[in-house]
């Protein structure tokens, strides 16, 4: 999912890169233990699992995995051991179909499928079966989703109200509103605008409310991502701290977009500076982006402060990895790299 597989409404997004070579250590925050991992091993490929383009991954409680085929539109569900177990899902606009899967979690024995394209939440059972589809309001350029539970969701607002997040519970059709947004709520895309602001090295109107969300048993956790912010609130939206996360390539990505936006012919270059990011036991882990093709994405550890920990440097000849997501019992860590078409996995202790 090439920076989460960002679309706006007639835009055309530009996958940056960078081609500075200038030694990052020198940005690495104090007291964090690096880490080297070596090795990703082949978990599913194309050839024996017919996934073309792995962009999202899940862990179910029973050890099986749902890959978001991004290509393909569908859902596989792989075992622990690696099998094929089934596939559901297929293109188009009807109950289980999809136009653009952006993300998908699991709660309980249920599987939510999120399609940005349609404003659609799909719940299927463990074993595939389609069960309900939810229909989801947001203004925000990038309708973010994630679940609570079986029927309550965290959705960004993209600055209606004033506000940056939603929690709706479709049992009992009741929503609250809550969140600061960094900018006011776009009703009309000035994409001239944008690229000249970001031309002047400031971020975009059109980038300040872009969130990612994710949840744990206790609290919303939102990463700003043109700020490189992250958020944490219970779940009455009362914000519990905010940090900004100094991420090692943080400049170097931002640095990079400005240029690419001096050059563009008319298409508005779109930035992030991490690509997927999971909860486990109060702690963050963040999958970066990468500045460029030849260096290495990391694993970087927030504690339940917000303070970084650690950084797990990945493999460098691996292609680009969309997300990620772990087997905490394992110490099994596994990767869907987009561009190779294939889930990996690896053994790290987070």
């Amino acid at each position: 999912m090439p920076y989460k597989y960002l679309l706006f409404t007639c835009i055309i997004l530009m996958i940056i890169g960078c081609s500075q070579n200038q030694d990052d250590s020198s940005k690495q925050p104090d007291k964090i233990t690096m880490v080297s991992v070596d090795t990703l091993f082949t978990f599913t490929d194309f050839e024996t699992h017919n996934i073309a383009q792995p962009t999202e991954i899940a862990i179910l409680e029973n050890g099986s995995m749902a890959i978001v085929d991004f290509d393909q539109k569908q859902i596989s569900l792989v075992s622990k051991s690696g099998d094929l177990i089934t596939t559901f899902g297929r293109e188009g606009r009807g109950p289980g179909e999809f136009i653009r899967i952006d993300n998908l979690f699991v709660t309980d024995d249920v599987i939510h499928v999120i399609d940005t394209n349609q404003n659609m939440i799909s719940k299927f059972d463990t074993e595939g079966n389609f069960i309900k589809g939810h229909t989801y309001k947001s203004a925000a350029i990038l309708k973010e989703v994630t679940a609570i539970g079986s029927t309550k969701y965290v959705i960004a607002t993209g600055g209606i109200d004033s506000t940056l997040l939603s929690v709706t519970d479709f049992k009992t059709d009741s929503n609250f509103y809550f969140g600061t947004p960094k900018g006011e709520s776009i009703e009309v895309v000035n994409l001239q605008e944008s690229l000249n602001q970001l031309k002047n090295g400031e971020i975009p109107d059109l980038f300040k409310n872009m969130v990612t969300l994710r949840t744990d048993n206790d609290h919303i956790y939102a990463f700003l991502n043109s700020y490189s912010i992250l958020q944490k609130y219970d779940f009455n939206g009362n914000l519990i701290w905010e940090k900004n996360i100094e991420l090692p390539y943080n400049e170097d990505i931002f640095n990079a977009t400005v240029e690419k936006a001096k050059n563009s012919p008319g298409g508005l270059p779109a930035y992030t500076y991490i690509n997927d990011l999971e909860v486990i036991n109060e702690e963050i882990v963040i999958l970066s982006n990468r500045k460029n093709s030849e260096v290495p994405q990391q694993l970087i550890k927030v504690n339940s402060t917000g303070e970084i920990t650690d950084i797990y440097t990945l493999p460098a000849y691996v292609g680009y990895l969309a997300a990620f997501d772990v087997e905490i019992e394992s110490n099994t860590v596994y990767f869907a790299s987009s561009q190779d078409g294939i889930v990996y996995k690896s053994s790290i202790s987070l």
